[in-house]
């Protein structure tokens, strides 16, 4: 089954052909041109990478335009990234940082739903959650 599963997401335009999140898009958008707001797409390649980096740049472009394109990070690691914020589905996010920049606020997918999370983590449950009380609260730490 595991081999089935991954042949879908490593075949070609499997990433180009991925919906955009209900409210990701306006959210991205929106936060772009908030005072003192920096947003960076922080990602993570397939180890079998052959489509996954490329149609995850062209999906960027597609949805959010060319200028969000210079703001992907592409890495194996996201513990290594600077930033106040990450949101990602990935429940448990390891790497060399035992101790990250960021705080993960972990975005509801189906496959975390079931994930409890001990305080203080947080969780965004969808874009159209209150996605800017979050960037406020980290503001005013």
């Amino acid at each position: 089954l595991q081999a089935k599963v991954a042949s879908v997401y490593e075949s070609p335009g499997f990433f180009l052909g991925l919906d955009p999140i209900p409210g990701a898009l306006e959210a991205m958008q929106e936060m772009i041109h908030m005072q003192d707001t920096e947003v960076f797409i922080c990602t993570s390649p397939l180890r079998k990478y052959e489509h996954c980096i490329v149609e995850k740049y062209k999906w960027v472009e597609k949805h959010l335009g060319p200028e969000f394109v210079e703001r992907i990070i592409l890495t194996r690691d996201k513990t290594v990234v600077s930033a106040d914020l990450l949101f990602d589905d990935k429940d448990t996010i390891r790497g060399a940082e035992l101790n990250p920049s960021w705080e993960h606020v972990l975005f509801t997918c189906c496959h975390n739903r079931h994930v409890q999370l001990q305080a203080p983590r947080r969780r965004l449950l969808s874009w159209e959650d209150d996605w800017k009380a979050i960037l406020e609260s980290k503001r005013r730490q």
